[in-house]
């Protein structure tokens, strides 16, 4: 083995090649390396002369092993675990080494994916240019942890690049004006664009037959370039800005205090003028910003400007009413779905919140946006069938009002500002006209809609204030009425005493 790592690196193989063809640790590669063949050998006799920990576990480990060449020392441990109950407690380092050494002794070599690679040309000038996105953890001028998030372009041939900040993760919207800034910054246009397979992009790779979201599909068409996405688990088809993000990374971010956003993005433009596009590529030996000049003649000219105000893409309804969001699920109404399918829209404003719309482009659900993954947002509120036609409980309530068109407009307003809460709002209202007359509410109507009030539960201050008043009014304005408990009572007439019948007593 010593010699044919020796061998292997003569040839001009580096470490971690050697270690993948010979199956071995890379550590250990180095460590051949740097011996010399006494040491070498002084170091195996050791080895042969060593009492290994796990030895009496030998014969079932190659076992295991010649049956499963591909397993993990991990899985050899839990093995050892759960088919020997006196199993010795041992670091997990150890039982890596003791698989090794069964590898190396009965020639049981780990399967390797190992897929070719060759070093393309490099792209026509204007053909192509890589897009992908990152994050780092930066510490502010406090001493906190703070998470940034940025997208990388670069143009293939040039190697001249751009980049984009953000304090929160990317929307779709976000993207799309990264993507404006980068052309702007460019110059133009290169044919195609790649990309990762990301959710903000790429709905389904469907065999090929990508499915995009709406709003980025829209907007390639208006720029009119090409997209190609990289199969999953592939970097290499999009090396050259994968070395881009490291390079954002570890030279620009590393180190780097954070103030706010806007200083970042700053700073940013300073060093890829200073830097990234000024110094000699490693693998082109050219400048960047000097290919550039020559590369900008080739670039497809920008025509007009996009608008992204109002970006929105479609989710699918899973049948248990919930939509699946950057790893997170977001409850809507229940009723929503509709076998057997039913599409939503999304947004994503600047508030961080996350809006649904149905089909008739109405607000059905609207939501905190979550920055971990893994949990289901919304509570109970959501779970009702808040879908029950809304429109026909507020006819049925405003049909009630002595002016029902001034009614049903106070009530729609009241649907505008409180979208989430319009049920809860109109149930209020049916039960103020239930227990009130309608004049009285119908008054409060008035009045609340002069002083711009639309909430319900303002309404009903005012509707028992109203009543109140007309209370007292009514009771100045009716004559006092004395009623006895028995009504034939003011007929009885009582008993009198004869006064002489005093006068004799007091003789």
């Amino acid at each position: 083995m010593y010699h044919e790592v020796h061998k292997q690196h003569r040839d001009g193989l580096k470490p971690a090649q050697i270690a993948r063809e010979l199956v071995i640790d890379r550590r250990t590669v180095k460590k051949y390396l740097k011996m010399s063949e006494d040491e070498y050998l002084e170091f195996i006799d050791n080895q042969t002369h060593r009492q290994r920990l796990l030895s009496s576990y030998e014969g079932f480990v190659r076992t295991r092993l010649e049956l499963c060449p591909e397993a993990s020392a991990a899985q050899v441990h839990d093995w050892l675990k759960e088919n020997y109950d006196d199993f010795t407690e041992v670091d997990a380092k150890t039982v890596f080494n003791f698989v090794l050494h069964v590898r190396s002794k009965y020639g049981i070599p780990k399967s390797f994916d190992h897929r070719d690679f060759e070093k393309v040309a490099e792209m026509a000038y204007g053909r192509q240019t890589q897009v992908d996105l990152g994050e780092y953890h930066m510490t502010t001028d406090e001493g906190k942890r703070k998470k940034v998030y940025f997208i990388c372009f670069v143009l293939s041939r040039s190697r001249f690049k751009y980049s984009y900040y953000s304090e929160r993760p990317f929307t779709t919207r976000q993207v799309i004006l990264a993507h404006e800034e980068a052309i702007e910054y460019f110059g133009g246009l290169t044919e195609v664009f790649v990309y990762d397979q990301d959710t903000l992009l790429l709905i389904d790779e469907n065999k090929g037959d990508l499915v995009m979201t709406e709003a980025f599909r829209s907007y390639t068409e208006y720029r009119g370039f090409k997209v190609h996405f990289c199969r999953k688990s592939d970097p290499q088809s999009k090396g050259k800005v994968e070395n881009v993000v490291k390079y954002h990374k570890f030279n620009f971010l590393r180190g780097r205090t954070f103030i706010d956003i806007f200083i970042l993005q700053a700073e940013n433009l300073a060093w890829l003028q200073r830097t990234a596009n000024a110094k000699v590529h490693s693998t082109t030996k050219n400048v960047p910003y000097e290919e550039w000049l020559t590369e900008k003649a080739y670039l497809k000219p920008v025509r007009g400007l996009y608008e992204a105000k109002s970006v929105t893409d479609q989710r699918d309804v899973s049948k248990d009413n919930v939509i699946s969001h950057k790893g997170n699920f977001y409850r809507v109404p229940r009723g929503t779905y509709h076998p057997p399918k039913t599409t939503v829209r999304i947004e994503e404003n600047e508030d961080n919140h996350l809006i649904i719309y149905n089909t008739d482009n109405a607000i059905i659900a609207t939501h905190t946006i979550y920055p971990g993954k893994g949990k289901t947002i919304g509570g109970t509120h959501y779970q009702r069938d808040l879908t029950e036609s809304i429109d026909r409980l507020i006819s049925e309530i405003t049909d009630r009002f002595t002016d029902p068109k001034s009614a049903r407009q106070y009530c729609q307003q009241i649907r505008k500002d409180k979208p989430r809460y319009i049920r809860d709002q109109m149930l209020i209202i049916r039960k103020l006209v239930n227990n009130y007359p309608v004049q009285i509410v119908q008054q409060a109507v008035t009045f609340c809609m002069e002083n711009k009030i639309y909430r319900a539960t303002d309404l009903e201050s005012v509707v028992k204030r109203y009543h109140s008043q007309q209370s007292q009014k009514d009771t100045i304005e009716q004559p006092i009425i004395i009623k006895t408990i028995n009504q034939t009572a003011h007929k009885i007439i009582p008993d009198k005493s004869n006064i002489s019948d005093y006068q004799s007593l007091m003789i």
